[in-house]
């Protein structure tokens, strides 16, 4: 079509909206509605055309040589009407409420009529509601609806979190099928082997006569022979489900013999063969570039001692906080990079972003490195959707969340999906900071920091990932301008720390409060915060007074008596690192030869 100097282009904004209100309210009105739903005895009259554009399965009933195709009237049957008018409501409006007394119902009847978009909603709500006390609920629920990303978020959580979940009333109405499979898995995550005893006799306590018989297969899947002298002889032997069963207890009895009769050395190295490892949580440090990498003038040092040449090639370990020993663990492939960050999930390690090292001058990437403990190697995932360089991620329901660290004008958001190996984007930040720092409390996102100018208030925003939209905080008290802060979650409260100073702050989201907490003993700088064994963990160097010397000394917080000390030094002497926690079996790594760091 030819257009004229004054042809006008007008768009009516509101007339989508208008078009979807019109027609709802055209439903009250018989001679302008084309077909009626009937469910459980109610009415509800609608369009065909509405209903086939957001549901698949009135589109094909309509559009197919069936009778429903030309009929006035359609009877559903075995559908909830408070369900249909939900979702019909959804089809007129594009809004819906869902809620822990719905979601089960809106899954069944979106997934029996094919509302795809309801279903998909609703699939992520459910996951985003897995905790210890009805993850077992939501794994039989996923099975029984065919819904596998419900299963995989809900299966994940049950091995990472197995000791809260067996103290519920779900584990003693588990499926032995469902039992053995998890007891036998790799991934499952336990202190103590007596965690898995205990859990197990405890399930078949709960209807013995029934499960006593599955009681030997089930110890099977326990290393019997990690239990303790003790624990066997006082404990396990003296069982009444063991006294009932005769093959539980002339094996429980044999391995009793054995640990008696086999020397203390031998009985590690055996153990140390065992394909099930006993899983203890430690501190991963994977670093960058280092004060000690190697120089002209180090190169006769390393010579003469090749231990020390062994060291400055490591960039990750982990610290055995019960030995107070480092260990040396599978290299970084990308050495000398920084601008990255690091978490893990699933008892995995993710590095997402951050420079190319020694590969490029490359300012940021969207490169993501996973370390597979159970494997101990690292592989390539996904690649982020944008590059990033001094970002900052959480875990959160299952997933990574990255925040911050592109060339954008705003603070964009992406998570990350380990059960499909993908990345999405998420609505990003309402305020715009470069100087934050992100953890994840009472199944939310909070991102505390500033733009990066010098005596820049804080700001806090909180992120609901169910609703995906994010809300500004004002809480009183919050702390004033802080240089790269860290902070984690830790029993529901917010604990802050920074480069620039030695205060530390906690925050409480229910009381919405900020306060402060005993001095740290010195600056952490470029490090990380996290929790282990119920303490706050800080890494990160600082430089010492005009001799130049440079410490990196790990500090621990005790909340019991208010008060931090120092724990141990970092193996090398890193100017930027990354930390997390992850169960590993300390038993199967080498110790790592320190250097002096005092």
């Amino acid at each position: 079509m030819v257009r004229n100097v004054d042809d006008l282009d007008f768009c009516l904004s509101s007339h989508p909206q208008s078009i979807l209100e019109g027609l709802r309210s055209l439903c009250s009105q018989p001679k302008l509605v084309d077909v009626t739903l009937s469910a459980g005895g109610r009415d509800f009259p609608c369009h065909r055309g509405v209903l086939a554009l957001c549901s698949m399965y009135f589109r094909c009933m309509f559009s197919g040589d069936f009778v429903e195709s030309i009929a006035a009237r359609v009877e559903l049957q075995d559908v909830d009407p408070d369900i249909l008018s939900t979702l019909l409501d959804f089809a007129y409006t594009g809004k819906l409420t869902i809620n822990q007394s719905n979601v089960e119902g809106l899954i069944c009847t979106s997934s029996q009529l094919q509302f795809q978009t309801v279903r998909a909603v609703c699939s992520k709500y459910l996951q985003h509601q897995i905790d210890a006390t009805n993850c077992l609920g939501i794994l039989e629920f996923g099975a029984i609806h065919g819904c596998p990303e419900v299963m995989a978020k809900a299966w994940a959580f049950l091995l990472e979190n197995f000791e809260a979940v067996q103290q519920g009333e779900e584990f003693l109405l588990l499926e032995k099928d469902r039992l053995v499979a998890c007891l036998s898995d790799e991934g499952l995550q336990i202190r103590s082997e007596c965690t898995r005893v205990e859990a197990i006799l405890k399930w078949v306590r709960h209807h013995t006569e029934s499960r006593l018989c599955h009681l030997h297969e089930l110890l099977s899947l326990s290393r019997l022979c990690l239990l303790s002298l003790d624990y066997l002889s006082d404990s396990l032997l003296k069982d009444s489900l063991v006294q009932a069963s005769p093959s539980c207890r002339e094996a429980v009895d044999k391995i009793h013999k054995e640990k008696m009769e086999t020397a203390p050395e031998l009985m590690d190295r055996l153990n140390a063969q065992s394909p099930q490892p006993n899983l203890q949580e430690v501190l991963f440090v994977m670093g960058g570039r280092s004060l000690d990498d190697s120089d002209d003038e180090s190169d006769e040092e390393e010579e003469r001692d090749p231990r020390l040449q062994r060291l400055l090639l490591r960039n990750c370990a982990f610290y055995n906080t019960k030995t107070k020993q480092w260990h040396e663990l599978p290299n970084f492939p990308n050495p000398n990079k920084w601008g990255y960050s690091m978490v893990s999930l699933n008892n995995d390690v993710y590095v997402t972003g951050g420079s190319r090292g020694t590969n490029t001058n490359t300012w940021s990437t969207t490169e993501t490195w996973k370390y597979i403990t159970r494997e101990g190697r690292w592989v390539t995932v996904a690649p982020m959707l944008r590059a990033r360089t001094n970002h900052t991620s959480a875990t959160l329901n299952g997933e990574i969340y990255v925040i911050g660290g592109t060339t954008a004008d705003r603070v964009e958001v992406e998570h990350y999906d380990p059960y499909s190996d993908t990345w999405t984007l998420t609505c990003p930040a309402l305020k715009y900071v470069t100087n934050f720092t992100a953890t994840a409390c009472h199944g939310k996102l909070y991102v505390i920091g500033s733009c990066a100018v010098k005596y820049n208030a804080l700001t806090m925003q909180c992120y609901n990932p169910v609703i995906d939209s994010w809300t500004s905080i004002c809480s009183p008290f919050i702390p004033k301008y802080l240089s790269s802060p860290r902070s984690v979650c830790m029993d529901g409260t917010i604990y802050l720390v920074a480069d620039n100073t030695k205060k530390v702050y906690s925050y409480d989201p229910e009381a919405n409060m900020w306060q402060k907490v005993q001095l740290l003993h010195m600056l952490h700088e470029n490090g990380g915060l996290v929790t282990l064994d119920g303490k706050l963990f800080v890494t990160g160097g600082h430089w010492k007074g005009m001799e130049g010397d440079y410490g990196v000394e790990v500090e621990i917080y005790n909340r019991a008596s208010n008060t931090w000390e120092v724990e141990c030094f970092l193996p090398r002497l890193w100017f930027y690192s990354g930390v997390c926690t992850i169960f590993l079996d300390p038993s199967q790594w080498p110790e790592l030869f320190l250097i002096d760091s005092t």
